[in-house]
C-alpha cells in the first residue's frame, strides 16, 4: 500500500510567478481538499488563517489557474469551486 501524505509540490515552492500568499492560499485548498476533486472554498473561511480580502483571493485563484495549479469558478459573492489539477 502506498503511503499517501499531504505536502504541497516541490514544482510550486520553486515557481517564482507565484507570491508566498498563493502558496499559502494553494497549501490551504489542498488541505482541505485533500483526496477529493472539488472543493468549496469561502473568502471569510480562508480569512481566518491568512489575512486576504476577496479581490486578492479572487487574483491569487486566477494566477494559480494562469499555470495550471487549479481551476475555480466563482459562483456566488465570494464563495468558490476549486478543482486541483
Amino acid at each position: 500500500m502506498k503511503l499517501r501524505h499531504l505536502e504541497i509540490p516541490d514544482k510550486l515552492w520553486n515557481d517564482s510567478r507565484i507570491k508566498f500568499e498563493g502558496k499559502m492560499i494553494f497549501g490551504y485548498i489542498l488541505a482541505k481538499g485533500f483526496d477529493r476533486l472539488v472543493t468549496d472554498l469561502n473568502v471569510g473561511e480562508i480569512q481566518q488563517t491568512i489575512p486576504i480580502t476577496n479581490v486578492g483571493l479572487l487574483k491569487n485563484l486566477q494566477k494559480l489557474e494562469r499555470y495550471k495549479y487549479l481551476t475555480f469558478k466563482e459562483y456566488s459573492k465570494g464563495m468558490y469551486a476549486v478543482t486541483l489539477n
